[in-house]
């Protein structure tokens, strides 16, 4: 298991804003592919808690994350697993590592319930600026399109003012948007009503 603070900038951007940040810093970056099955109990518990719970496949490889809420970030819990996300399918509490089993229960939720309810597939680019990485995904989920700059970071204030020095030479005002989890369970929403 690997446990890491993720302190990350964010911002949404057009097509148009999406296709000059490429052009700009992105021309010598290998696109890659990844697809992340998000996993909830039926009520929701984990979205209310604002954790996040996912399978990510990527190059043939499957890792679990919990994202959890943390003073500064996220906190992140990372383990490989062997589970192959199908749509609607309720994991195997014995297929959870414990320290993700441990975090689920101190929100209350129901372990025997966590339920695969969709996938987020991305094609992201990266590069690294000075110790930070600079990342550039479009997203495809529920009939939707959106595009994303992300800046991971280690120092929170002064990655803070580099990003928006990145966005300013696109005239793009800092709105942090929310989280890829949080807008595929939104447009889940709007699907369903």
């Amino acid at each position: 298991m690997a446990t890491n603070n993720e302190i990350e900038f964010k911002q949404l951007l057009s097509e148009t804003q999406y296709t000059q940040i490429e052009d700009a810093y992105f021309q010598q970056a290998t696109p890659f592919t990844q697809t992340n099955y998000y996993i909830d109990t039926p009520d929701f518990v984990l979205k209310d808690h604002l954790f996040a719970l996912r399978i990510r496949e990527k190059n043939d490889s499957l890792e679990m994350t919990l994202k959890i809420p943390a003073e500064v970030g996220l906190l992140e819990y990372n383990f490989e697993t062997t589970i192959r996300p199908e749509m609607d399918d309720v994991l195997d509490p014995s297929d959870i590592p414990q320290d993700i089993i441990d975090e689920l229960k101190s929100i209350d939720a129901n372990i025997e319930r966590l339920t695969v309810l969709g996938s987020l597939t991305t094609k992201r680019m990266e590069v690294n600026l000075d110790k930070t990485l600079l990342v550039l995904d479009q997203s495809n989920y529920l009939d939707k399109t959106d595009y994303e700059l992300e800046f991971e970071v280690e120092n929170h204030d002064e990655g803070r003012k580099k990003f928006e020095r990145i966005l300013n030479q696109f005239n793009i005002d800092y709105h942090e948007p929310d989280n890829k989890v949080k807008r595929f369970f939104d447009r889940k929403s709007e699907l369903s009503n």
